[in-house]
């Protein structure tokens, strides 16, 4: 049994708290925890693991977070859940979209918690005569392999872009009740689908793919750098194919169709048991837990690998826009010359 204090290093906004999300999510899975193993604490000192839930609102690369007081003292017990798409794992956790290629003993693949609070998206009993057998409704401006998606053809399929919607939320132009349109359209596509495609976006993962569990429906996963969170028996319930092999999927989910009620109902168990509300606090602080218990070189020393990220292409670019914006914003301080 473990205590957990849990936290969160971006500030308290006065609008809708998007950036606490995760932490507001996890709190509230703490609360309705069918196993009643861990507990919640205030106590840095006392707590075995201190868990940051984090979004967007930590600042680059989580800053906030790794000069928290708590980081610096308590260093070997600080732990990250986060659900962003672009991310350097400097702090141990649950990452939604760790790249195959970077993924370590001092991270697992995690999943999505506050980024998309869809009321239109919920459980449905899948049955043979939905009249989708595959369906796509999201912006293919993301990843090469949603734009090769937009060529497929099937007679029973929908495939709808919606890239100019996405422009607009980036822009802050798509109000409440469209946005809230955009969602009623998104559920009732995936609750008249037999098979969803879920390929990678920006990230690894897709919030599409849980979505789709949640939904009872069986998603198609396109990303080769995708890791999968540990327990599910994914292999019963999706089907996982090569970013390559895209112009394969119209015949292969014709093949699969008998099938996709039973591995729609067993994706929403799936859900229920590893990702739900009532589990996903317990599975977050049992993987991190699990990341303490293995850890072979000490956190003061393997926090200094995940660096050499930053030479990464995006990173360095992105640090270098950074740091370039917070040199623009001192120069524009009042008594500065």
């Amino acid at each position: 049994m473990a205590q957990v204090l849990l936290i969160s290093a971006a500030p308290i906004e006065n609008g809708n708290g998007y950036n606490r999300g995760a932490f507001r999510k996890l709190h509230e899975s703490a609360q309705v925890d069918t196993f009643h193993k861990h507990s919640l604490t205030d106590d840095p000192s006392a707590a075995d693991l201190i868990l940051f839930a984090e979004l967007y609102g930590a600042g680059e690369y989580f800053r906030l977070v790794r000069r928290h007081r708590f980081v610096k003292k308590f260093r070997e017990k600080c732990f990250l859940f986060c659900s962003n798409d672009f991310v350097i794992p400097f702090l141990p956790g649950v990452y939604a979209s760790i790249e195959r290629r970077w993924s370590s003993a001092r991270t697992r693949p995690g999943f999505y918690l506050g980024v998309s609070e869809n009321e239109f998206v919920d459980f449905t009993r899948p049955n043979e005569k939905l009249p989708y057998l595959y369906s796509f409704l999201g912006t293919v401006d993301t990843a090469p392999v949603r734009r090769n998606l937009a060529t497929l053809s099937h007679p029973r399929s929908f495939f709808q872009d919606t890239s100019a919607d996405y422009r607009e939320v980036l822009s802050g132009k798509l109000d409440a009740a469209a946005m809230k349109q955009y969602w009623r359209r998104y559920g009732e596509i995936l609750k008249h689908s037999q098979f969803i495609l879920c390929p990678r976006g920006m990230g690894t993962s897709s919030v599409r793919l849980f979505d789709t569990m949640r939904m009872a429906r069986v998603p198609v996963i396109l990303s080769d750098q995708w890791v999968e969170p540990q327990g599910p028996c994914w292999q019963k319930f999706s089907l996982r194919v090569p970013e390559a092999d895209f112009a394969r999927i119209p015949a292969l989910l014709e093949e699969r169709e008998t099938a996709a009620v039973e591995m729609g109902l067993l994706a929403r168990a799936q859900w229920e048991e590893w990702f739900s509300e009532r589990v996903c606090f317990h599975r977050v602080v049992e993987w991190c837990l699990d990341i303490k218990k293995r850890r072979c070189i000490p956190e003061r020393w393997a926090r200094f690998i995940p660096y050499i990220q930053y030479l990464r292409p995006f990173h360095f670019r992105h640090l270098l826009r950074t740091k370039y914006h917070a040199w623009k914003q001192r120069k524009r301080r009042p008594g500065r010359n």
